[in-house]
């Protein structure tokens, strides 16, 4: 009888961070996606792929800094090479998911999550899933993409995204495929698992508020910061993520309120950026996976949200989750108004009640798992099938 290889899985996405910065987000999707498809498949050979946007070589480095997850990071010189020539021999290629589809100002498509090569397009060794993807293209600007984003899903044995929206632009393309909504899958993982993270001692008794903020929205937030009454509260601003450059805002925010504040002044690892929130009595933030975080340990948070899209990641994260979309304050890069709509918005939801739809979110984690119960039917299949 001849023996059976050993099933051969790639996951590709951008789960180092964009620029191998380890944001927690893109890390723990990366995470809850290994150790699914892991569970489910003990014996595959399982290696991640990560793009790293700023790194120039031609070589793929191997890195596993946290001692949870090995990473393979590449440049976008080589992401077409990597395709054709490493990803091609494996058996299941899973790309995703995040932000892979581009769309943004801050970097170019990536066309390794298009699958963009015509020799990797026209061969059918590899089995491709997408794997709860986001773009960043609206109605307008997703319309000359057409192609390209037909050709990916051409390509795909399962197609999965992070909203409805996208869900409906997507199939308005003409794409044929079916095309599942699934909610963030970050949303099913299971934090138990990690240890704690502790806050230094408090001053007083007062309700602990953690405060997480990217450094291009400092100067506004400093401003709305002036006008908010913060005194019931212990006020911790820590750096969430380093893409969004969160140590620099610490600092900022150190220049201006002095002792007023407790300050973390380093970087955590992605879990302990995650387990640090559970502390709190409240979170503000505009992180996106940072809401998650908050939401897995059952903290009130407020949302800042800077995308001009109404449909926002944030918005159908609160609906996700049973969340009034009140509690995400809509602002936007440059408008100076952001520091008046901040102080508003934070003192009016500081005194509001806060609670999570808890059947909402069992309804969209029961979706994540559903998710993954698919991703195992057909690689088992197409896995079958090959052998």
């Amino acid at each position: 009888m001849k023996k059976q290889s050993t099933l051969k899985i790639a996951l590709l996405g951008m789960f180092g961070g964009m620029w191998q910065d380890y944001n927690p987000g893109c890390f723990l999707v990366g995470y809850k996606t290994y150790s699914e498809i892991k569970k489910m498949f003990p014996t595959a050979e399982i290696d991640l792929f990560a793009i790293q946007n700023r790194f120039c070589g031609n070589k793929v480095i191997k890195e596993n800094k946290f001692g949870l997850m090995p990473l393979n990071f590449f440049s976008r010189r080589i992401q077409l090479k990597l395709l054709e020539n490493i990803l091609s021999e494996y058996d299941v290629l899973i790309i995703g998911g995040d932000i892979v589809w581009g769309g943004d100002d801050v970097v170019d498509d990536n066309d390794i999550f298009f699958i963009n090569s015509k020799k990797f397009l026209v061969s059918r060794k590899t089995t491709v899933l997408f794997n709860c993807v986001h773009t960043f293209y609206d109605n307008q600007t997703i319309r000359p993409m057409k192609i390209k984003f037909r050709q990916a899903c051409s390509r795909a044995d399962y197609i999965s995204v992070r909203t409805k929206p996208i869900q409906q632009r997507l199939r308005r393309l003409g794409i044929k495929q079916k095309i599942s909504f699934v909610p963030d899958i970050v949303l099913d993982l299971d934090l138990k698992q990690f240890k704690n993270i502790k806050l230094p001692s408090a001053k007083t008794n007062k309700p602990k508020l953690g405060v997480a903020i990217r450094f291009k929205l400092v100067n506004e937030f400093i401003e709305a910061l002036k006008n908010i009454n913060l005194d019931k509260y212990e006020v911790y601003c820590f750096a969430y993520s380093q893409q969004y450059d969160n140590l620099k805002t610490v600092k900022e925010i150190k220049k201006k309120f002095g002792n007023k504040f407790h300050y973390f002044k380093k970087y955590h690892n992605p879990i302990e950026s995650f387990k640090l929130i559970k502390n709190f009595d409240l979170f503000i933030t505009d992180a996106f996976h940072g809401i998650i975080a908050a939401t897995l340990q059952n903290i009130p948070f407020i949302s800042i949200d800077i995308e001009p899209e109404k449909t926002s990641r944030k918005d159908q994260l609160l609906e996700s989750i049973g969340v009034s979309k009140k509690r995400n304050i809509r602002i936007g890069y440059h408008n100076p108004k952001n520091a008046e709509i901040l102080g508003k918005g934070i003192n009016n939801l500081l005194n509001k009640k806060f609670k999570i739809n808890k059947s909402k979110l069992k309804a969209s984690q029961k979706l994540i798992r559903k998710h993954f119960e698919t991703i195992k039917k057909i690689i088992k299949r197409e896995s079958k099938f090959k052998n």
